[in-house]
């Protein structure tokens, strides 16, 4: 277990690695829950590959792409669907790195540092997702008014239209 120094500057480190992945998405201009889907899926496949290194390292490799299918399957559904799935990925993934990686019987192949940064880094990224979303949503709203009302403008304007 680390004090709590060490923790703050591991989940700082996060912190700045998800500060990098949000300069990228704004500096290539795609979508935030895009890239962070793909995040999602790269961050659960790090597992496994520290599960090479475990005692057991079979059954460890088989929990891990469990976590992999079940990550990578929310990933994919925010990427055809609803970027909520994305944001919900990272932060149960965050629980989940908690639970099994820092306290539970992964600690014993997956580094406390790595395992701290990599809940700081998914606790920001659930964040940034959360807030892009509604930002994009709030923003939608008056122009779909907009919208409605240029419909109903031009459908005044129709031929045969009842004055």
């Amino acid at each position: 277990m680390l004090d709590t120094v060490e923790i703050s500057l591991f989940a700082g480190l996060g912190v700045l690695f998800a500060i990098g992945l949000i300069v990228l998405a704004r500096w290539s201009k795609t979508r935030p829950a895009l890239l962070a889907a793909y995040a999602l899926i790269a961050v659960s496949f790090l597992y496994v590959g520290l599960a090479f290194g475990a005692e057991h390292s079979g059954t460890w490799i088989g929990f891990e792409m469990t976590a992999v299918a079940f990550f990578g399957t929310l990933a994919g559904m925010s990427i055809v669907g609803s970027p909520w799935f994305v944001a919900a990925g990272f932060a149960l993934h965050a629980g989940w790195t908690l639970y099994e990686h820092y306290l539970g019987a992964g600690r014993d192949f997956a580094p406390a540092p790595f395992v701290v940064a990599n809940m700081g880094f998914d606790v920001v990224a659930a964040l940034y997702v959360t807030f892009m979303t509604l930002k994009d949503k709030f923003a939608k709203e008056p122009g779909a008014d907009q919208t409605e009302r240029t419909l109903a403008a031009r459908s005044q304007n129709r031929k045969g239209a009842a004055k």
